[in-house]
């Protein structure tokens, strides 16, 4: 069972695209501001389900004109809701997994959909609750005196549009749907006429909770802040990162008692004791060529403060190993290039919040998706080429049932090296269209390119995008000059 598509309506740019996915990683590339963070962003607001986490301003900019249409009681203007539709692949030993979803008895298909939008309760009363609002600031600003040759002062709310800017999450709510694979083409498009059928609260379980049974999303950001330097509140070291990795999971571990113990025997049982701990973790690393045949080891030592060695994030210190031997020379982690410490700290962060959703003993969601943004922050060509090879399996190590628990990853990424390396069936291409009020984005399945492409047209176009080409993905134009 995985994710299989994500389809938006009305948020920001992407006013109306639908994305195919990949069952492991999925590749998002466009230029700049074509929309890919926002998907990540709207499967967090949708999924959290929390009103006042969205803005007027997360409605596209193309649908703001309908506000006023609306208010203005022209024919057919509604106004505009946000939604996000969720296709889950499903094999026949998970439908019980998803027996919320199943749109009738005799169901045989192999998707499962589940709609979620952010909606009016009702357009009318609001409408009526805009004016009302608005009568009440007339009459309070009318005692505001004028100045000779000014305009009478208009006090705010002016227009419905701007009520609804501080008053979206009242009059906005959440609902969920089941989708019928039955009543959709090929390409996941809705037969005419179709509606859906509204998920109800029964037996105790509500559309978010059947969803964030199934799904859950973590996020690790571009901007991690990870320096050489050790002045400035946004740097971090690594030994920091992975001393809060240990207080978050390994510490949960039994033996973690006999370290407390070991404190106050000597600081050699402790160093014991966190290399025991490191272990798998630090072996996991090896599967991304580090440290390799030039590279020094990593060590966990103690910083020598029993009272705060298990509690503060200073209390362990990354070392590096110079040789091998228990008497090997070290270095502090900050002596190691900082290409290197970014792969470890993606790693570490990545199996935190994988160890986090794998401890969830009631009720674990079936399926991890993980957004990865801009994996290649700090790592040059063959790093980046490593992390996306070995990330996946370093993940899977830890599953305690592959067939029945998933994770996915999504990579936003600008990198070339990337892209070239998984190949371009992956690829999800972010295309901008229009400017100005009517921005949108579209997004192109680059896999659909394989299934419509016959050779030798397929081959060469793909051995045509080669390392130095894959740069066309984020151009914003391509100049050919003959």
């Amino acid at each position: 069972m995985y994710l299989s598509r994500v389809k938006l309506c009305n948020f920001r740019r992407l006013s109306n695209v639908s994305i195919g996915l990949d069952e492991d990683i999925s590749v998002f590339v466009g230029a700049n501001n074509s929309g890919k963070t926002s998907v990540a962003q709207a499967m967090h607001l949708f999924l959290a389900g929390a009103r006042d986490r969205f803005s007027f301003y997360d409605i596209s900019a193309c649908r703001w004109g309908a506000v006023e249409s609306f208010a203005n009681g022209e024919e057919g203007a509604t106004l505009p809701e946000m939604a996000i539709d969720l296709w889950f692949a499903v094999e026949e030993e998970n439908l019980h997994r998803v027996i919320d979803l199943l749109p009738r008895l005799d169901w045989q298909g192999t998707h499962v959909g589940i709609k979620i939008t952010f909606a009016p309760q009702n357009q009318d009363e609001t409408l009526i609750r805009f004016r009302k609002r608005y009568a009440e600031a007339q009459q309070l600003a009318e005692g505001i005196p004028v100045a000779e040759g000014e305009e009478a002062y208009i006090a705010p709310p002016r227009t419905l549009r701007e009520y609804l800017e501080t008053e979206l999450h009242r009059e906005y709510e959440f609902k969920y749907y089941v989708l019928d694979e039955a009543q959709f083409g090929d390409d996941f498009e809705p037969n005419e006429g179709y509606q859906p059928q509204e998920l109800l609260k029964e037996h105790g379980r509500t559309g978010k909770d059947i969803i964030n049974s199934l799904l859950k999303v973590d996020f690790l950001h571009a901007q991690r802040h990870l320096s050489d330097s050790s002045g400035g509140s946004r740097t971090e070291e690594l030994s920091r990162h992975l001393s809060r990795y240990y207080s978050r999971n390994l510490e949960r571990h039994n033996e973690d008692y006999n370290a407390i113990r070991a404190l106050a025997v000597s600081e050699d049982l402790l160093n014991q004791h966190l290399g025991q701990v490191f272990a798998e973790t630090l072996r996991r690393l090896e599967q991304l060529g580090y440290p390799g045949f030039a590279n020094p080891r990593l060590l966990i030592k103690s910083a020598l403060n029993p009272a705060t060695v298990m509690s503060s994030q200073d209390g362990t210190h990354v070392h590096y190993a110079l040789h091998d031997g228990d008497d090997a020379l070290t270095l502090p982690d900050k002596y190691n290039g900082l290409g290197f410490k970014n792969l470890i700290y993606m790693v570490v962060e990545l199996l935190d919040l994988h160890a986090q959703w794998m401890s969830v003993e009631d009720n674990r969601p079936t399926l991890h998706l993980v957004f990865v943004e801009e994996p290649e922050a700090h790592l040059h060509a063959q790093l980046q080429q490593v992390f996306v090879n070995k990330v996946l399996d370093i993940l899977r190590e830890e599953a305690d049932d592959p067939e029945t628990f998933r994770t996915q990853l999504i990579l936003t990424t600008h990198s070339p090296h990337i892209l070239y390396e998984r190949g371009f069936k992956p690829i999800r291409y972010f295309r901008r269209e229009n400017a100005g009020v009517a921005q949108s984005s579209q997004v192109l399945n680059l896999s659909e390119f394989y299934h419509r492409t016959a050779n030798p047209s397929r081959d060469f176009l793909e051995r045509y995008l080669k390392l130095t080409h894959c740069d066309l993905f984020f151009a914003d134009a391509a100049v050919l000059v003959e």
